[in-house]
């Protein structure tokens, strides 16, 4: 099952915080919350708003960005807004629908199976030397 973005957010807030060792007192003490709002926010049995995703991941030193982001999936920085929610809605997509997604848009015929997956940035080539 494909984790939720609110959930992937939180997950990736909770190991931060984690490894960095702030605890839940630490968390109400820097954002003036009270400890059970932190308890609550950090568990689940209240839904974010985006301020406080924001005010979160500022004292986990994430941007909410970063928060959201797959880990492994830092290419995705480079993509405008429109391209990452596109990403994101094919990612949801189950094999059959993403093989049908494929031969719409034609990439099966010009590419291999391994080709059509992410692989990290090639690097730049220099001018050519005529």
């Amino acid at each position: 099952m494909i984790e939720s973005l609110p959930d992937r957010a939180r997950r990736r807030v909770r190991e931060e915080l984690d490894r960095k060792g702030v605890t839940q007192p630490d968390i109400a003490g820097q954002l003036q919350w009270s400890q059970s709002k932190v308890a609550q926010k950090l568990t689940g049995r209240t839904p974010w708003t985006l301020q406080e995703l924001e005010s979160l991941c500022f004292v986990a030193g994430l941007s909410p960005i970063e928060a959201i982001r797959d880990q492994g999936l830092e290419f995705c920085t480079d993509m405008t807004p429109t391209e990452f929610r596109l990403f994101e809605r094919l990612r949801q997509l189950t094999p059959s629908q993403l093989d049908a997604v494929i031969v719409l848009i034609d990439v099966a015929s010009n590419t291999r199976a391994q080709e059509r997956r992410a692989a990290a940035p090639r690097p730049k080539r220099g001018p050519r030397n005529r």
